[in-house]
């Protein structure tokens, strides 16, 4: 690279991937040899966790480097869902990472499978100069048809096609597969690959590439089980789709199966992410290109009774957030400071040399110094009517409409899983905790449903929405 070439951006936002189990820390192993090659040429961020989960709400964040928590915007969500809280358009006048990068010469672009980022009113392809959605993920309206309920027989135990429109909509989005490269995943990660390819002739790029799996459904090319001594096909129970199953729900060979799905997914998301990376080297462009690989938040497997994540489920397994950042000119390290989301947009143009207007994050490259623990003393993260606070030592989770009624503080110290609520036992660590979320939120936890915008939308069931219902009332499920 010469002195006056500008550096290139690679951002690869991987759904639903948990830290522990990228950076084998898990108590089940995956082969992850991509991850580990981006993490032993980059600095991985040990100490990162999302600031306003889930999906939107994160990704307004990663683009902004605004927070999106608290929740203080009331913008018109017709068309989208769900629409909780966070679950809005970027607002008009907040810039994004992609709009500031164009105005300074690059070319840039979005390739995603993650459906919501192009819904109505959502502003996700802001100052990106081309973008391509992958469809059919999850429930993306993608495929009219029926499916015969003798096919949900295998991953539910109540086969009733109305009761599951989430499954049924991903079931008749897949129709047709045969190949591994007929996966979504696999399809975004080959278009990412064109892209940068075809970006490389007029340099600078930016390119965010975005993957909605490993999100549920669980659902990886079955030679992929091998890999973990399973069967391809099921004897039993398939629990692709197991959001909320709980440890009552599924027997423990279900349990076990369903697990085993999500670290084989894994395995196949690392296999096509190696195929992006395997492309830079090719053509020598890792020389010239910042790269950086995060997710929006992780999962549960079963380590507190039940699969997926929840608002009231603030534990580091559903939180914590995996960052790895490899400039071209610099060592490998990892930074144990307390970072959180929106810092990532100041981070990438801080290293591109780009200046931006003043936003709530920051560039934490300075704080990539092996085992500094500079930088924030605490991070809050919020999602629906849950916060949590953490720091070093605690984690404190409350309820802020109603802390009376669910309010939990775990010793990280002493209980790094997070299982044994200390509430009652320390609270003057509450109280003490209390204060960056009130000064964040303006006034106490107790009296934050004051800060609910007048008119703004309750979470919506996930499982009924006008399109669900509409395909419902016309008797295609």
């Amino acid at each position: 690279m010469t002195s006056k070439q500008r550096l290139n951006l690679l951002v690869v936002c991987l759904d639903t991937f948990r830290y522990d189990c990228a950076v084998h820390e898990a108590p089940w192993q995956v082969d992850l040899p991509n991850l580990d090659r981006l993490r032993s040429q980059g600095t991985l961020y040990s100490q990162a966790y999302g600031e306003g989960l889930p999906t939107i709400p994160m990704r307004r964040a990663l683009f902004t480097g605004e927070r999106s928590f608290p929740w203080r915007f009331s913008y018109d969500t017709k068309g989208s869902w769900p629409t909780g809280r966070g679950w809005h358009k970027i607002p008009p006048e907040q810039p994004t990472l992609a709009e500031i990068l164009l105005a300074h010469g690059y070319q840039t672009g979005l390739i995603a499978d993650t459906y919501h980022l192009f819904k109505p009113t959502g502003n996700f392809t802001r100052g990106f100069l081309a973008y391509e959605a992958v469809r059919g993920y999850e429930s993306d309206n993608f495929r009219p048809g029926r499916i015969d309920p003798r096919l949900l027989r295998r991953y539910v135990k109540d086969p009733d096609p109305a009761r599951h429109p989430v499954l049924t909509q991903y079931l008749l989005n897949m129709q047709g597969r045969q190949r591994e490269q007929d996966w979504t995943t696999a399809e975004v990660f080959l278009k990412a690959s064109d892209f940068v390819l075809a970006a490389s002739a007029a340099e600078p790029f930016f390119l965010w590439v975005d993957s909605f799996a490993p999100h549920e459904p669980w659902d990886p090319p079955r030679p992929y089980l091998r890999r973990f001594g399973l069967d391809p096909e099921p004897v039993g129970l398939e629990a692709i789709y197991p959001v909320h199953y709980t440890e009552r729900d599924l027997s423990p060979e279900e349990i076990e199966r369903t697990r085993t799905l999500y670290l084989a997914y894994l395995a196949f998301v690392d296999r096509w992410l190696g195929h992006l990376l395997d492309t830079l080297e090719r053509t020598g462009l890792d020389s010239r290109t910042v790269v950086m690989v995060v997710n929006d938040h992780g999962t549960e497997l079963m380590d507190h009774g039940q699969f997926s994540k929840a608002p009231d489920r603030l534990y580091t397994h559903n939180t914590r957030m995996l960052w790895i950042a490899r400039h071209p000119a610099a060592e490998s390290t990892v930074s144990h400071a307390l970072v959180q989301s929106h810092d990532l947009m100041p981070t990438a143009l801080g290293l591109l040399g780009v200046p931006h207007p003043p936003v709530a994050g920051e560039n934490v490259w300075p704080l990539r110094a092996a085992g500094t623990n500079r930088g924030r003393r605490h991070v809050v993260i919020g999602w629906g009517s849950h916060a949590s606070v953490r720091n070093a030592a605690w984690n404190y989770v409350v309820n802020y409409q109603d802390p009376t009624r669910d309010e939990q503080l775990f010793d990280l110290t002493r209980d790094p899983e997070e299982r044994d609520n200390v509430a009652q036992a320390h609270p003057e660590v509450i109280v003490d905790l209390q204060k960056p979320l009130t000064e964040l939120i303006g006034q106490l936890p107790a009296r934050l449903t004051d800060q609910v915008v007048p008119g703004d939308a309750p979470a919506r069931t996930y499982f009924a929405t006008p399109i669900d219902q509409a395909r419902r009332d016309a008797g295609f499920v």
